[in-house]
């Protein structure tokens, strides 16, 4: 038995004593690899930087760099328009097209008209994603001297449909007549067979050129692009004819309310609406009863509204009372949004319709009418009876109703009805709502509830500021500053307004604690907030952060300091504006654009001017933004004169940015200027605006 034990103990034993020796060998060799590892990734990453910071001064520092080796997009594009030779250098002289490809995607990021002649050559690059890529770049930067070189490659027969797509993007941006000439071609010209159609595509890109075009010419092309048998080209020239409002659409639009495709049927109804030419009443009024799609009966009651009201009411009469609830249901939702006092009585009718949707559509609906005296009366009387209802939806919409009908408002009924009257357990929802339209009211027995649902980010923080600021509670703002220091940044332009002791203190702690991370969310925030606390003593931290190599980082501490009375900061911004690569131009307009102080604007204010009037159309356009937030009276004047240019793009860009702006001030001086404006072209865009808008 002895030398059994022996047998099977002894090696077990010998290995228990070698085992920690081992383990210590694994633990030092699986030690050493991860240094290799450490090592092999921090001198990857000390080459990367080392080439980024070469990139600006050494043009041809790319030309043999393999892809994998390339910085990624990202890190170019926050170098600027200083890394603009060197991608050219990749474009024409990298050998591998992967890099090449890449190198022409961030110049058309970047939108560096001196990179044209390079990116004009690669057209004729052998690889057929390369060529993407360029014709991507030069339809970012038009310029007439690419029409040519784009022309020449469109009329090859052998390059590849979706390369032809994107060229007839980029001549659609060119402003330029031979283009023009060109695309109606394409358009009046089938395509022969196993050919990909792109006579949508060639519209698309004529419809961007229609300020070159006599106003009768692009009609007649509509009129043609509408008789299509091309769907999508149907679609865009709907598209065209709500725009231009032209009667001579009409007859070319009304066989369209009968299209299988539910979008074209739409478009074209609305855009009949649009024109308000009454011959299509008729047609208007015989598809009303055929209707089974809601979209289609607000489009059609819509546009009969504006041809003809009293046919519009007789025929929603009819659809009111329609067999199908659903039908019920649109016809008063409609009567809502239309708003006239003429639908009131069908509304009422409706009250005692046999379904609950029904009845709920009707009363939200007499909510929105515009009406006064009598009919408001009458309209109160049939409302009262239901605030009472055991239905909640009934009950809920008939109390809403009635505030929104009330001179002064029935805040009374909202809170004691359903803010106070309801069961948080199963009607937090309709609580919600009740609190929010208090809030609305200026009610402040809200005001708790509303606090509670913005710091859970339940609620819009910006919509319900003024109830926390006017006046402000030292118990909120302390619960206000509590969520940003976690991490809420919606409550941030709230804290800039309320200011609380030891805010500016924070905000510095959580920039430095954030100091190795500039580009995170965390310390850009605080940099923001830190401008508008309006501490002094933020200045010289802020200025640190503006040295960072990250572009953001630098704009936002830049404002930031600025905003605190830096008087360095306004030119050291500008000089970030003309570097900045295109497509982070909005962007820069609305980190500029929450600048309030009187200072910094008369500072920083003629050296956007002096970009608005001399610089390329991005960098004027985003200087032009930021005088548009700050003062819309002054700032739209650089935004018609866009709207009006012969270049394509710079009426394109001034038409996003106006789009982008929710500013109700920017609708205000959109009217005024429509009401003045006698150049047709910039009419039917002002219009549009305003129609997206409104």
């Amino acid at each position: 038995m002895k030398t059994v034990l022996t047998r099977w103990f002894g090696p077990l034993v010998l290995s228990a004593a070698l085992l920690p020796a081992a383990v210590a060998a694994i633990d030092a060799i699986a030690l050493s690899e991860g240094h290799a590892e450490e090592n092999s990734y921090d001198e990857t990453e000390r080459a990367r930087k080392k080439l980024l910071q070469t990139i600006p001064g050494d043009a041809a520092v790319l030309i043999n760099v393999p892809f994998r080796d390339l910085p990624g997009s990202p890190e170019l594009v926050n170098l600027g328009k200083r890394s603009t030779k060197a991608l050219e250098r990749c474009l024409a002289d990298n050998v591998e097209a992967s890099a090449r490809a890449r190198c022409a995607i961030v110049l058309e990021a970047l939108g560096d008209r001196r990179a044209l002649p390079t990116l004009q050559t690669a057209l004729e690059d052998w690889d057929v994603g390369v060529r993407f890529r360029v014709v991507r770049a030069l339809a970012a930067m038009p310029d007439r001297s690419s029409v040519d070189p784009l022309l020449k490659l469109y009329q090859r027969k052998d390059e590849e449909p979706f390369v032809r797509t994107q060229l007839l993007r980029a001549l659609g941006a060119q402003s330029d007549k031979r283009v023009v000439s060109l695309l109606r071609k394409e358009i009046a010209r089938r395509p022969t067979e196993g050919e990909e159609d792109m006579r949508a595509q060639a519209f698309d890109a004529l419809w961007m050129h229609r300020h070159l075009l006599d106003r009768n010419t692009l009609v007649g092309d509509v009129v043609s692009g509408l008789k299509s048998d091309n769907v999508a080209l149907v679609l865009s020239a709907t598209y065209a004819a709500a725009e231009l409002r032209a009667p001579r659409l009409t007859a070319a639009l009304v066989p369209l309310m009968e299209s299988p495709n539910p979008e074209v049927a739409n478009k074209a109804i609305y855009a009949l609406g649009r024109i308000g030419d009454r011959t299509a009443t008729r047609a208007l009024l015989a598809r009303l009863p055929e209707v089974r799609e809601s979209r289609m009966l607000n489009n059609l009651a819509f546009a009969l509204e504006r041809l003809d009201r009293k046919a519009f009411y007789s025929e929603i009469a009819k659809t009111i009372e329609h067999k199908q609830a659903v039908i019920r249901l649109n016809s008063a939702f409609v009567l809502g949004d239309v708003g006239h006092a003429e639908g009131l009585d069908l509304l009422v009718r409706a009250l005692g319709d046999a379904s609950d949707f029904v009845r709920s559509s009707a009363i939200a609906a007499i909510g929105k009418l515009a009406i006064d005296g009598k009919a408001r009366d009458s309209a109160l009387a049939a409302l009262a009876p239901l605030a009472n209802d055991a239905n909640l939806t009934l009950r809920e919409e008939a109390i809403y109703a009635l505030h929104a009908l009330t001179p002064g408002g029935r805040a009374d009924l909202v809170h004691d009805r359903l803010f106070r009257g309801l069961d948080p357990r199963k009607q937090n929802a309709a609580i919600r709502r009740a609190a929010l339209a208090l809030g609305k009211a200026g009610d402040a027995r809200a005001r708790d509830y509303l606090l509670d649902c913005a710091l859970t980010r339940g609620c819009d923080v910006a919509s319900l500021a003024p109830m926390f600021t006017s006046p402000a509670r030292e118990e909120d703002t302390g619960r206000i500053l509590l969520a940003w220091t976690r991490g809420n940044d919606d409550v941030t332009d709230l804290v800039s307004s309320l200011r609380p002791a030891g805010a500016s203190l924070l905000a510095m702690s959580t920039l430095r604690d954030s100091w190795s991370y500039p580009g995170q969310a965390r310390s850009i925030d605080a940099t923001r907030l830190l401008g508008g606390l309006g501490d002094p003593r933020a200045t010289d931290l802020l200025l640190r952060r503006a040295t960072t190599e990250l572009a953001w980082p630098r704009v936002n501490a830049l404002v930031a300091a600025g905003r605190l009375g830096d008087p360095g900061a306004a030119p050291r911004l500008v000089l970030e504006l003309d570097n900045l690569a295109a497509e982070s131009l909005p962007e820069f307009a609305r980190a500029a654009s929450i600048v309030a102080e009187p200072a910094f604007q008369a500072s920083l204010g003629p050296l956007l001017d002096e970009r608005a009037r001399s610089a390329p159309p991005e960098v004027a356009l985003s200087a032009a933004a930021v005088r548009l937030a700050w003062n819309p009276d002054q700032g739209i004047f650089k935004f018609l004169e866009a709207l009006g240019s012969p270049r394509v793009a710079e009426r394109e860009l001034a038409t996003r940015y106006l789009v982008k702006s929710r500013d109700q001030r920017v609708t205000w001086v959109l009217r005024r200027a429509l009401a003045r404006e006698e150049r047709p072209d910039v009419r039917d865009r002002l219009r549009s605006l305003l129609d997206e808008r409104g």
